[in-house]
């Protein structure tokens, strides 16, 4: 008895889930097509059923994962005012963030892998740099002043705090290296004197 094309996309979606979620948590080259079949209920031999390559569900996996980070950032965005917070500082806030830290299964990419992302392909650079772009408009769109370069500059203490809170063993200077770079990223809102 054959898949429906129902159970095929149902089946390639959790591909995309698990190998998103590796490549966040253990980096690109870390991530094998038989584990990550496996970890999705399939096996190995399903995988060019659902993908021409390796790099192929690489790239759409990476995809997916920007995709969820686009829609965390817009909820996070358009329900600051709920919150009493100001865009800005709701998006800062969700990014440096101890969870974000533990968790880059289901965190931002970026975030995951722009310390590897030197050694990738063409297409998943081309992708993180999209990304980076439309963060970027995003960031200076939330900020109350500075405009594209002090967007940019805010992404970059971003991601910098995320990969240095990710990288040291010591929790109370994660913490530290968060609560600091939250604070310089909220000098750009105006208000910055309002986060602790």
């Amino acid at each position: 008895m054959g898949y429906s094309q129902a159970q095929k996309a149902e089946s390639r979606q959790r591909v995309l889930e698990n190998a998103s979620r590796q490549i966040r948590e253990n980096g690109i080259e870390a991530l094998g097509v038989a584990d990550c079949m496996r970890s999705a209920g399939l096996t190995h031999g399903a995988f060019y059923g659902h993908f021409a390559s390796r790099d192929a569900l690489i790239v759409e996996a990476l995809e997916y994962a920007l995709t969820q980070s686009r829609a965390r950032i817009a909820a996070r965005d358009n329900d600051a005012g709920k919150r009493s917070e100001t865009p800005l500082q709701s998006i800062a806030e969700a990014f440096l963030d101890e969870r974000h830290v533990n968790d880059p299964g289901t965190g931002c990419a970026l975030c995951a892998l722009a310390g590897e992302a030197r050694h990738a392909n063409a297409d998943v650079r081309a992708l993180l740099t999209r990304y980076l772009n439309e963060l970027t408009a995003r960031v200076a769109k939330a900020a109350l002043r500075g405009g594209e370069k002090s967007a940019l500059g805010i992404v970059a203490t971003i991601v910098g705090a995320i990969t240095l809170a990710r990288a040291v063993d010591d929790d109370e200077l994660a913490k530290s290296v968060l609560s600091s770079s939250l604070a310089l990223v909220m000098t750009q809102d105006g208000d910055g004197d309002s986060v602790q």
